[in-house]
């Protein structure tokens, strides 16, 4: 009744399907082993039942006939869609990105492998049957093979220039850029090359690619960047009158366009005026819609660096824990102006006064009021 085979897998599941029980009681249901083990009684049991089905793949006698007699070829594409579970299992417990890689892998191999086992019964032929398969599928496998050769040379490169300092990444892409060229010019005066040899040079210079980004990788980013990184300086704006080490880098000092803007403030002789939009003369306050955004141009005459910042009340960032939410431009030189935009969603009735100010000058402030 049982074939040799179908035993041998029916102990395999048998064996699995226990350690997975005892594991879920002695260890952890949730833990990586028993997604691994779930994985394992899975695939065993898919395979045991395919086993049992076609009786290890023997004919009963007299079945046979002169269609069955030639062996299908050899494909990798159960290999890629078992790493492709094996990945899905894996990215339930790790990562996003690793769930969705066993995804794409198993879609890839059911799809391959499905068109492949059908245009080997297509004809008698080997050679028609494989062109058929060419004429389906390399539409396809072509741009995506190309999209995923672009995205890892893009990735390893990247890595590469991450790792090393600015002026070796700028050496280090020229003389990338020459030896690609140099190369190129070398094939395309020598036509008679054998493909072969432009074959192994492409892929030996991808392999140094990959090998270079995959060490680069070990030894991480360069110090500044790591550095940057850590303090994260963009998305919390230092609104000191000190100068900051990584926001008031690369000071823009020019506006290329002031349409929207609802008001200009002016720092001159210590004195912060404001000039409305709309209204004659200069004004202590002025009035914004609530939520909407609102850009504000500051302009600094005084000699000396300094900056705009904007009190937008107060923001939970625990519990019985709140923080001031100031938001403000870079620290700006004699002559320089520069765009504020800031939003408010609450209006100024509900506590303190909204302001505009200059830190390090003390007495003047502007008034944003929001009904």
């Amino acid at each position: 009744m049982f074939t040799p085979g179908s035993k041998y897998l029916i102990a395999i599941t048998g064996l699995s399907t226990v350690s997975l029980a005892l594991y879920m009681m002695l260890v952890h249901p949730s833990a990586i082993g028993a997604v691994a083990l779930i994985g394992l009684v899975v695939a065993t049991s898919l395979i045991t039942g395919v086993c049992l089905y076609t009786r290890d793949g023997h004919a009963a006698e007299g079945q046979t006939s002169a269609a069955t007699l030639d062996t299908p070829t050899s494909s990798m594409w159960p290999l890629v869609g078992a790493a492709g579970f094996s990945a899905v299992l894996v990215g339930t417990v790790t990562t996003p990105i690793v769930f969705i890689l066993g995804i794409v892998a198993i879609l890839a191999a059911l799809v391959e492998w499905t068109v492949q086992a059908w245009s080997e019964s297509a004809s008698g032929d080997r050679g028609y049957n494989a062109s058929i398969r060419e004429r389906i599928l390399n539409p396809v496998e072509y741009p995506i093979l190309a999209a995923v050769g672009i995205a890892v040379i893009i990735f390893s490169f990247s890595r590469v220039m991450l790792a090393i300092s600015k002026d070796a990444g700028a050496i280090t892409f020229i003389v990338a850029a020459a030896v690609i060229s140099l190369v190129g010019l070398l094939i395309s005066v020598r036509p008679q090359l054998k493909k072969s040899i432009v074959s192994a040079i492409a892929v030996v210079a991808a392999i140094g690619l990959v090998g270079a980004g995959i060490a680069s990788m070990g030894f991480g980013m360069r110090e500044d960047l790591v550095v940057a990184a850590q303090e994260d300086p963009y998305a919390h704006k230092e609104c000191t009158k000190e100068r900051s080490a990584h926001f008031d880098k690369g000071v823009s000092q020019t506006i290329s366009a002031t349409s929207g803007v609802t008001a200009t403030i002016d720092l001159i002789d210590g004195k912060l005026t404001a000039n409305v939009e709309g209204i004659e003369g200069t004004q202590e306050s002025f009035v914004v819609a609530q939520s909407n955004v609102t850009n504000i141009i500051f302009r600094n005459h005084d000699a000396g660096d300094f900056r705009l910042a904007a009190y937008l009340g107060k923001v939970k960032v625990a519990d019985g824990v709140v923080e001031d939410l100031i938001t403000c431009t870079q620290l700006l030189p004699e002559g320089a102006e520069q765009l504020l935009t800031f939003s408010i969603a609450k209006p100024s009735v509900s506590g303190e006064p909204y302001t505009l100010t200059v830190p390090g000058i003390e007495g003047q402030s502007v008034v944003v009021v929001v009904p």
